[in-house]
């Protein structure tokens, strides 16, 4: 284990809560263990560290160490330090986030994973998105899936609409709940935009139930 991320472990244990640990575990429908330290004190740590990061020569070393290791606490700030090393992306990025997401599958991973790392990756790389997403969506694993969908949630008027279009349509049969349940938030985000688009295209689409309701939760049909 690096000393950098031996220095953040001491912090956030000794920041550990069991009672709040309890909850987090209960809340994530027990998909994780967690030392109990919610995320504005995890931000709190990983900040007043962060000005002593060592930036190894391989980015992604000190980000797999964190992933290693048994609490969620660990993961997140993975993800979140993957994020501060945007300057160092490469091909090997969407990898990690493939392997991320497949590794610790839950919607607080991959809802981070796509709109803050691959989505600001596709808009400066935009030649390797169709590799990856036919991929994940060829991949019948519904959180790759739902990376595909939501990535896009903060493009705003740099939304493609007809790449948005198609994945919605390739998956509006869906009966899984975090398909659907994308589908309406990302349609939701992007009527902050270009609302007309939003409700010409639920309109004139065979959406399900849930992911009509979410996309127009703030609109007037």
């Amino acid at each position: 284990m690096s000393p950098w991320l031996e220095q953040l472990k001491i912090a956030l244990e000794a920041k550990s809560n069991k009672e709040n640990a309890y909850w987090m575990t209960k809340y994530m429908r027990n998909q994780f263990q967690f030392l109990g330290v919610k995320k504005p004190e995890q931000m709190e740590v990983f900040k007043q560290l962060f000005k002593s990061y060592p930036f190894p020569q391989n980015y992604l070393e000190i980000p797999n160490e964190m992933l290693d290791l048994p609490q969620h606490e660990f993961h997140y700030l993975a993800m979140v330090l993957v994020q501060k090393l945007k300057k160092d992306w490469d091909e090997n990025v969407l990898d990690w986030v493939e392997k991320t997401a497949l590794r610790y599958p839950w919607w607080d991973v991959t809802d981070v994973l796509a709109p803050k790392i691959l989505g600001p990756y596709f808009l400066k790389y935009p030649q390797q998105k169709s590799n990856y997403l036919d991929r994940w969506m060829a991949s019948n694993n519904f959180w790759l899936q739902r990376m595909c969908i939501i990535y896009v949630l903060d493009y705003k008027d740099k939304t493609d609409t007809a790449d948005l279009q198609e994945i919605i349509l390739q998956l509006a049969s869906s009966k899984e709940f975090f398909i659907q349940k994308a589908i309406g938030w990302v349609l939701r985000q992007y009527a902050r935009t270009n609302p007309n688009w939003v409700l010409q295209f639920v309109q004139n689409s065979s959406l399900p139930a849930l992911s009509k309701r979410e996309a127009l939760k703030h609109l007037k049909s």
